[in-house]
């Protein structure tokens, strides 16, 4: 929702209700008439123009009451005043305030003279507490006297007369965090209403460019590059107002800078995207590549290099918007355990990033409670680890550019796939610091096992594809519930995985798994493993596999009749095999032996 129709709507709200609690953007500045103005100003502006009150007041805790005319409030009536400070009949006694260096500080003065006001019939009146979050300890942490002050409130409030022909007086509540506001003020009470402050769409984003486009130092002139000032706006899609004046002065702080790397070095800290570097030449090969590490899933890697050409060229998301803020592309890898969908993953981070350890992987099993999204974008202030953060957001804030990995994806709570809605769709997260966490230069993928237990390893790879997407269709559709989730998505980017029923690959991947092997001897213990017939061995390693496993039960085989051995007779021969000797390793008979 825009600024401009959040106030719409508190004009239109406030003729008929009482109490209204704003939260959301309410520690922006606001454009209005060419200027930018704080908050209270703002509203008192905006809430003049509808006329329906005779006096508008502003208050907070610190600075007592900073808007409208005290002598205009009725007050309760002190004790002892003098003649002098009786105005227009009213007992008002400021001499206290005064020498504070505001009126009504305290709460409890403050919210007696809100009461009586209220329920004044001959005058409408309209009273901003402004930072409300701060005021009360929540529902639980109430003490007496915050109770008797929105009894008060509420009371003054629900006992109005009521009008008809036209509305009485009303407070509006300020507050960052509506949580922070008891519950029992507003809840179930046909008297108030919660409005959520937005912030600027695209319309107020571009009065704001255009108000301050002569502060941007760009490479080009903002007023004279129409398109830099497009690609501007739209990649500041969800800026509050103070972070567009923000990247303003960001880019006085550079020199020759692109719209594209001042929001790069805004957004991340650099200035210089991964995917900027990455060359044609290397793109062109890339089936070629990971082909090397994962065998048999032609047409899973045919998919990837489609989202990587997307991503590169600039056009993944632009269907859906001009921004740019969607990640830079989604899969969903499914299909049989064991046959390549994490290692195609950690392949694609190595490939596009030379680091495979720019995969983040996140086991959904571990994320199955209904709060197990605090783990992930931190918990709420209050609550223990609020300082810590989220396991989520705080990679990326640290590592924006990186292949996402969500690990069985079924596992997960509905309330955390809710989370994966507004990421798809906006490319960002609010953690429970209140930051934003930016989702647009990462590959999402989701990898699951549904419908794995529906096929078998006789079938052909188009009654898997299509057993395996009923499966998950029915499961997101009917029992999780989440089908919207699918739609962002996309069902296209479902890619199904077969099972590996080629010996020869087999057989590659098998040789590929022993190569870590040799590699680990040779750098750590400086030993040289080779084989006298290393085809004879994996015929024979690939002979006690399950197929329907795939290379999962590979190297399970590996491990008992390669690994356990080996490590036995290195064990044994601890002090005996000198550095840079040869071990080799002879298969016969269905038994493996060593010698050095």
């Amino acid at each position: 929702m825009s600024i401009a129709s959040s106030i719409d709507k508190l004009k239109r709200e406030i003729t008929y209700k009482k109490m209204l609690f704003i939260d959301g953007n309410v520690q922006d500045v606001y454009l209005h008439d060419g200027q930018f103005q704080k908050l209270n100003n703002f509203l008192v502006q905006q809430l003049k123009e509808n006329q329906q009150f005779e006096e508008i007041f502003v208050w907070d805790r610190i600075e007592g009451l900073i808007e409208g005319d005290p002598i205009k409030l009725e007050t309760p009536k002190a004790k002892s005043v003098s003649k002098e400070k009786q105005i227009e009949g009213l007992d008002v006694d400021f001499a206290d305030e005064q020498q504070q260096g505001g009126q009504f500080k305290r709460p409890t003065d403050f919210y007696s003279i809100v009461y009586k006001n209220l329920l004044n019939d001959k005058r409408k009146v309209c009273f901003i507490i402004n930072y409300s979050n701060y005021l009360f300890g929540g529902e639980q942490g109430l003490a007496d006297c915050d109770r008797e002050d929105l009894t008060k409130l509420a009371r003054g409030v629900r006992e109005q007369t009521v009008q008809i022909s036209n509305g009485g007086s009303a407070i509006v509540f300020v507050t960052t965090n509506i949580s922070h506001i008891p519950v029992s003020i507003y809840q179930k009470n046909p008297d108030s209403k919660l409005i959520t402050l937005g912030n600027p769409d695209r319309e107020e984003r571009k009065a704001i460019v255009e108000n301050i486009s002569a502060h941007f130092k760009l490479r080009t002139d903002l007023d004279a590059d129409e398109q830099s000032k497009i690609d501007l706006i739209d990649g500041m899609d969800n800026f509050t107002a103070k972070e567009i004046i923000q990247v303003a002065q960001l880019s006085k702080t550079t020199d020759d800078i692109t719209v594209e790397k001042l929001l790069s070095l805004y957004k991340y800290g650099k200035k210089d995207s991964p995917w900027e570097q990455l060359e044609p030449k290397k793109i062109r090969k890339i089936s070629e590549i990971l082909g090397k590490r994962v065998k048999g899933q032609d047409s899973a890697i045919a998919k990837v290099r489609e989202v990587v050409i997307r991503a590169k060229t600039g056009l993944s998301g632009l269907q859906h918007s001009k921004s740019k803020s969607k990640p830079k592309g989604v899969l969903f890898f499914a299909g049989p355990t064991g046959v390549g969908k994490t290692e195609l993953a950690k392949s694609l981070a190595e490939f596009l990033f030379n680091d495979e350890g720019a995969c983040i992987r996140f086991d959904m099993s571990e994320y199955n409670h209904e709060h197990s999204d605090q783990k992930l974008i931190g918990a709420p202030p209050g609550y223990v680890g609020y300082e810590a953060g989220g396991q989520l957001t705080n990679l990326i804030k640290e590592r924006p550019f990186c292949v996402l990995l969500f690990d069985e994806i079924e596992k997960a709570h509905p309330k955390i796939l809710d989370k994966f809605l507004q990421i798809l769709e906006d490319g960002r997260l609010t953690d429970s610091k209140g930051e934003t966490v930016y989702f647009s230069e990462c590959i999402i993928v989701f990898t699951s096992n549904i419908g794995a237990n529906k096929v078998r390893n006789n079938m052909c790879f188009d009654e898997i594809q299509k057993t395996i997407f009923e499966s998950i269709k029915d499961k997101f559709e009917n029992e999780i519930n989440r089908p919207e989730l699918l739609g962002r998505i996309g069902y296209s980017n479902i890619v199904t995985f077969n099972f590996i029923k080629d010996p020869d690959i087999q057989k590659a991947i098998a040789s590929s798994k022993i190569n870590p092997i040799i590699e680990y001897l040779k750098e750590s213990k400086l030993i040289n493993l080779e084989f006298t017939n290393k085809d004879e061995f994996l015929e024979f390693v690939l002979s006690k596999t399950d197929a329907t496993k795939g290379g999962r039960d590979i190297l399970n085989k590996l491990e008992d009749i390669l690994v356990s051995q080996l490590a036995d007779y290195i064990f044994d021969n601890d002090g005996y095999i000198y550095p840079n000797s040869t071990v080799k390793a002879t298969f016969n008979k269905d038994k493996i032996s060593f010698e050095h």
